[in-house]
Order: C-alpha cells, then sequence, then structure tokens
C-alpha cells in the first residue's frame, strides 16, 4: 500500500482533517481492503466492521481525539477506529498471540477507553465520563456508536432512560444495518434531516413562535397546532418518536455510507444542547460481495479465500454438533430452543428453520431468555437455552431466582466454554463454572467427548431439575477412554481438557510411571463412581479449562477433606486472571495444560512425597 492515505493517517493521525471528500471516499476503500486481507488470513469480524467504515472516517475527520472520545458499542466493529489511530503497522497482528485486539483496549491506544466486548455498555459509560466533563467545564465530547442488536439489550434502555433525564451532550450514532429504506425515501429523509437539524431555521423557528405566542388571545393555540401538525408530519417519515419520548433528540435515518451525508448533518447537530441520535442506515458487509450476501456467515469468521469467500480448513464446531443432535431429539420430543442472536453461532439454524414454531431468537437480552424459559417451563414445556459462556455471566440473577429457586428444569446449553482462540479477555469462557457452582439445586455437566456429549444432552431432556451442560467451541474428541491399572495417583479431568489428560497419562504409563485417569463429565454433583474410588488412592490430580477457584477440582477437594482426609489433591486449570487474545493452544501451553505442561505437573507430584 505505498504513498496510501492510510499509511499517511499512521504517520499523523490529524491529517485526515486536511483530505477532502474524494480523499475520504478513497480512505474509506483502503480501508476495507485492509480488513478484508487481514480478516482473510486472521480470522475475526468482518461485516459489522465492514459496515461502519464511514461512520468511523467521518467521527475521525469531524471529532478531536483527544480530547473528544469514539465509544463502540460491543467493540467487534472497532477495526477502522483501530487502522486510524496508528495501529496500521501491527494490524497483521491482529487476534494473534500477543498481537493486537479484535475489540478495543487502552493498553493499545489511549483512544480506546474501555476493554469492550459485550452489548450494551456504551451509553452508560459515556453518560458517565461525560457527567464528569461538565462537572469540570471541559468541552470535549463524546460520541457513541451503537449497533441496532444493542437496542433489543436491557442496559440499553437503562442508559437512554438515564440519558435523556439527565440532558447530557452526548451524540449517538445507531448503526443500523436492518432497518429498509428506499432510494427516494432515503433522500427525503436526509434532506429533511439536514433542513430541521439546521441552527439558522431552528432559530427562525423559535422567533417565529415567540412572535405568535404575543399575539392575544389566539398565538398559544396557533403555535399548538403547529407543533402538532410539524410533529405528525415528521414521524410519517422519521421512525424516532420512541427516542424524543425519551428525552433525546433525534435525526435521521440517513444513509450511513454516503460521508458527505454524515458530515452535513453532524455539523448541524453538534451545537444542540442535550443527548441527540443520529440514525445511520448501513449495510452490514459493505464492500465485499461474499459477506453482503451472507452477513451471519461473516459476522465472526475463520481465515477464508478472498477470492471465492470459502472458509479456509473450516472445522465444525462443537455448537454445531449440539444443533445437530438437538435436531434429531427434536423429531421424538417436543421441545423449544431459545437463542439471544446466536443462532448459527450456536449451530441452531436448521433446527430453527426444521421446528419454527418451537425456535425463538430474542436478540441481545440473555436475561430474558432465561426467563422466558422458565415460563416456557412453568407452562409444562421443556426448554434449551443457548447461551455463549462469556453471556451468561449476564444472567446469574435470572439463573438463581427464575429457574434454581423456582427449580425448573429449564436445560442452560453453555457454548464456547474454555479457551476461546482469538477474542482476548471479553470473550473467555472460564468462570461459569465457578459462579453456577453457587447457586442450589442446579445439576452441571461438562461432558469430554462428542459421545458423552450425546449422551448428556440425551439425558436432559429427561430430567427434572435445572440443568447446564458446558462444551467448548472447538470440537470435543470423538471418545475418551478410562485408565484404571491400580496406578499410585488418580488423575481426573473434565471437559475439553480431558483429552490432554488422557494423553498425558498414556505418555506416563508408558514410562512405567504408574497413573490412572478418570474422565468426569458430572462436576455438581460429583458422579459417583468418581466419589466412590477416591478412598483408593493417596494422591489425586485434578484437571479443568476454567478457573480452578470454586471449579471442579475445590469439589474434589472439598469432598476430600470431609471424607478422606489422608488424600492429598493437586488442582490444576486457569488461574483467577483475564486471558489475553492468542489460540487455545498457545493460552494452554502457556499455562502448562498442554500434554507437556501435564506430564510435568504429574512427574513432580508423583514424586513430591
Amino acid at each position: 500500500m505505498n504513498n496510501s492515505l492510510l499509511e499517511e493517517i499512521d504517520r499523523s493521525p490529524e491529517i485526515i482533517k486536511t483530505f477532502s471528500k474524494k480523499q475520504l471516499e478513497k480512505l474509506c476503500q483502503e480501508i476495507r481492503e485492509k480488513i478484508i486481507s487481514t480478516v482473510s488470513i486472521n480470522g475475526g469480524h468482518l461485516a459489522s466492521n465492514l459496515g461502519v467504515v464511514e461512520i468511523t472516517v467521518a467521527l475521525h475527520y469531524f471529532l478531536n481525539i483527544p480530547p473528544d472520545r469514539i465509544i463502540f458499542d460491543i467493540g467487534h466493529q472497532s477495526y477502522a477506529h483501530k487502522l486510524l489511530t496508528g495501529r496500521l503497522k501491527r494490524f497483521d497482528t491482529l487476534r494473534k498471540y500477543q498481537g493486537i485486539s479484535g475489540f478495543p483496549n487502552p493498553s493499545e491506544n489511549e483512544t480506546d477507553l474501555f476493554l469492550t466486548g459485550h452489548a450494551g455498555t456504551a451509553i452508560s459509560s459515556a453518560l458517565g465520563i461525560q457527567t464528569v466533563e461538565s462537572l469540570k467545564g471541559g468541552k470535549a465530547r463524546t460520541i457513541v456508536v451503537i449497533g441496532d442488536g444493542s437496542l433489543t439489550n436491557g442496559v440499553t434502555f437503562e442508559g437512554l432512560n438515564n440519558l435523556g433525564s439527565s440532558k447530557k451532550n452526548i451524540i449517538i450514532i445507531l448503526n443500523d444495518n436492518n432497518f429498509s429504506i428506499s432510494r427516494t425515501r432515503g433522500a427525503l429523509s436526509y434532506y429533511l434531516t439536514k433542513l430541521i437539524s439546521m441552527p439558522v431555521l431552528t432559530k427562525s423557528k423559535e422567533e417565529i413562535k415567540e412572535n405568535l405566542e404575543k399575539i392575544p388571545g389566539l398565538g398559544g393555540q396557533i403555535v399548538k397546532v403547529v407543533e402538532n401538525i410539524e410533529q405528525k408530519t415528521r414521524y410519517l417519515i422519521v421512525p424516532g418518536i420512541f427516542f424524543e419520548k425519551l428525552g433525546i433528540k433525534y435525526f435521521g435515518p440517513i444513509d450511513g455510507h454516503d460521508i458527505n451525508q454524515i458530515l452535513d448533518v453532524l455539523k448541524n447537530i453538534v451545537i444542540y444542547q442535550g443527548p441527540v441520535l443520529l440514525h445511520a442506515i448501513t449495510r452490514k458487509g459493505k464492500g465485499y460481495k461474499y459477506s453482503e450476501e451472507n452477513p451471519e456467515k461473516f459476522h465472526s469468521v475463520g481465515p477464508f479465500n478472498v477470492k471465492t469467500g470459502e472458509q479456509l480448513a473450516e472445522k465444525a464446531s462443537t455448537g454445531f454438533f449440539v444443533g445437530s443432535v438437538l435436531e434429531q431429539l427434536g423429531e421424538k420430543h417436543e421441545f423449544f430452543i431459545i437463542t439471544s442472536a446466536m443462532e448459527y453461532g450456536l449451530g441452531f439454524d436448521r433446527f430453527a428453520k426444521k421446528f419454527p414454531d418451537r425456535f425463538f431468537d430474542v436478540g441481545i437480552a440473555e436475561s430474558h431468555s432465561i426467563i422466558f424459559a422458565a415460563g416456557l417451563v412453568k407452562a409444562g414445556k421443556k426448554a434449551f437455552v443457548g447461551i455463549y459462556s462469556t453471556f451468561l455471566q449476564r444472567t446469574y440473577d435470572q439463573i438463581f431466582h427464575d429457574v434454581c429457586l423456582q427449580n425448573l428444569p429449564v436445560v442452560i446449553l453453555i457454548d464456547r466454554a474454555g479457551i476461546v482462540s482469538g477474542d482476548g479477555p471479553t470473550h473467555q469462557g472460564i468462570y461459569d463454572l465457578a459462579f453456577l457452582q453457587t447457586i442450589p439445586n442446579i445439576t452441571i455437566f461438562c461432558p469430554y467427548s462428542m459421545k458423552n456429549l450425546r449422551e448428556t444432552l440425551e439425558l436432559a431432556i429427561k430430567y427434572d431439575r435445572p440443568v447446564a451442560i458446558r462444551y467448548p467451541k472447538e470440537p470435543l474428541a470423538e471418545d475418551v477412554q478410562k485408565i484404571v491399572k491400580g496406578g499410585r495417583i488418580l488423575c481426573l479431568a473434565t471437559g475439553s481438557i480431558a483429552y490432554n489428560m488422557s494423553q498425558a497419562c498414556s505418555d506416563l504409563n508408558e514410562q512405567k510411571i504408574a497413573v490412572d485417569f478418570i474422565p468426569v463429565n458430572r462436576v455438581k454433583p460429583l458422579q459417583q463412581d468418581v466419589v466412590d474410588v477416591l478412598s483408593g488412592y493417596k494422591k489425586v490430580i485434578t484437571c479443568e479449562e476454567a478457573i480452578v477457584s470454586a471449579g471442579f477440582g475445590s469439589n474434589v477437594l472439598e469432598l476430600c477433606n470431609e471424607k478422606f482426609q489422608n488424600i492429598r489433591v493437586l488442582k490444576l486449570g486457569l488461574p483467577q486472571t483475564f486471558l489475553q487474545t492468542g489460540s487455545r493452544d498457545e493460552l494452554l501451553k502457556y499455562f502448562r495444560l498442554d500434554r507437556d505442561g501435564l506430564i510435568e505437573s504429574i512427574k513432580n507430584f508423583y514424586s513430591n512425597e
């Protein structure tokens, strides 16, 4: 990319303010090319980032960053922002071990305010920042970029409600790629938005209003009639009455891929006092044919061939296997499946097509999904709720209050449990096991093989109490076998790490170091066959792909302390930490949970008297 505009900005970010409109359009094209080429090699969030390029470029042209600020809700739409803030040379390390994050990260650049990966947080955090800004008399502006999907999230509504009553000067850009608008209607909406947002017109209108009100007897009535006509006419074209009822000035919709439109309206609305929302219509995957045609597939994608759009060496995830099993079980049993905007990622798309009356995608509303399932079950139906482990953190109270306290047999399918490659600290599934274990009445399964996972799903249909089944993104082993040969040490491993432990134990037995191994599926309550054999050993090692605090190993340790006090227990797993970006294999090796690391730990414990 010799002598490119992007390289000029990388050397001097403020130079963007000297660009012409044509140069800004060329810059957008360069950014798209860089994002597509990088994600095709590294994987990442493609469609969402391609859809927000013009909005991001316009904001960097318009604002002074810092002190002005952009907060991206969710954060997986921040690639263009990274390229405009000095990270071009490192962009090839996107989502790689010790590379740059696929989400905003303050340790990379001061313009990334928060390390964000979950929806709905941007408005509330922006309100906190702008409150301090106004208290100190500062003039820095905060702009929030939020996707239409986040409007289904309850935290977003809490933030909007507080923002409207606060009257703080915050601009929200609603990046809407789900709203259909025709060319004619779009042009009319843009000109109307530009017109009604013009400061001169606003001033004149206020002056007219003041003069009308001075007319004895009739002035006030005339003003009310005019305002009523204006509002009713406007809302035939503008879908913004909801925001205005909250006290947030609404403008749009406009074309979110037209830099001229975005800048024209921004220049007008920035002078308004109080919160403002600009509704921008975008196309997810804009500028790359295959992501435009299939934005869901290219939302979060692995490496792919740029010319054909085909993914390279794509592995079927464990989630797709779960979806396939549930599709088969759905032929014999009546049950419902609920997801929060993750139909494809969880592998439920085929079930949804086959049983549309039994499938519900409730949007980015994980808390609601759990309570909805509780209602279905209370009414006599069976319900499965699919949620990524990282988003399950948002549902703790609902699992506690609406499922387990009521002892309702909702089945919670926890996908992406364990280490997740590439996504960094906001998306790791290593905490669910610990916090679920604090809740009474729930049974927790961590299947260790595809065969074991199928058996667990079939069992869960018949369960009469709350159930959680956690499984990783990457495929589990087809099967994992016990090794019981009278060894000096018993090794127990659960879930996705069981295969590594089984391989380590096999290698040690070949080296004449006698160790036994049992894969564990049910961790709460601990499966009976494990309890029965514990008394035959003086040393036990537990292993889990989760934080060791309050996890599976803690269960075993507590049991041994209560019943078998002569048993020494070594807990292996992840420390209580936030994981950095990297592949699962790289992170397992770093934390000594790969086969070699486990062999070393077992040997040390074996020889340590």
